[in-house]
């Protein structure tokens, strides 16, 4: 596990000399039997172009995450609590025409305090997501499942909606 996590904060280097693209998403998780949670997160993307059509991203994303306190939600009145967690994905994005795009992929998180409450620290992020890229501007919507995939012994899962805002630097 530390192999991958060190392997994963080097591949940076990898695409020094290529794009990068800033971005920022904001989501919603459904309600689940141990609640709701709302995330926000900055998106630092090195991208690597493998054709004209398709890319390879790494994405850097400090997230804040605001979750229920408890494992039981706020059945109890215990409230909410902010939790931040730093990530990181390898995501392809293909495009389709000059506009469109569709992406995928995955990476682990880390977080201050268990996501959701009662789990576990550490995390595996999956994602996919679609666009528009206008020019260097991108909008666009992404789902994320955020799951400790069976790392600690509760393994409820998180689903989150979110909009991607970003723009393209060259």
């Amino acid at each position: 596990m530390k192999r991958l996590l060190f392997l994963l904060l080097l591949s940076p280097l990898a695409f020094a000399q290529n794009q990068w693209n800033l971005s920022v998403t904001g989501g919603h998780a459904s309600m689940s039997w141990h609640g709701e949670a709302d995330l926000r997160a900055l998106n630092i993307e090195l991208v690597r172009p493998l054709s004209p059509s398709t890319q390879i991203v790494f994405a850097l994303s400090p997230t804040s995450i605001e979750q229920p306190r408890s494992w039981f939600g706020d059945q109890y009145g215990d409230g909410s609590e902010s939790v931040h967690a730093l990530g990181g994905s390898i995501l392809l994005r293909r495009r389709f025409g000059r506009v469109f795009y569709v992406e995928g992929g995955t990476g682990p998180m880390y977080a201050q305090k268990a996501v959701p409450a009662s789990t576990s620290r550490f995390n595996f992020v999956s994602q996919g997501g679609a666009g528009v890229m206008l020019s260097r501007f991108m909008i666009g919507y992404r789902f994320q499942h955020i799951s400790n995939g069976g790392y600690s012994p509760r393994n409820p899962g998180m689903n989150v909606s979110s909009v991607v805002f970003g723009v393209r630097v060259r």
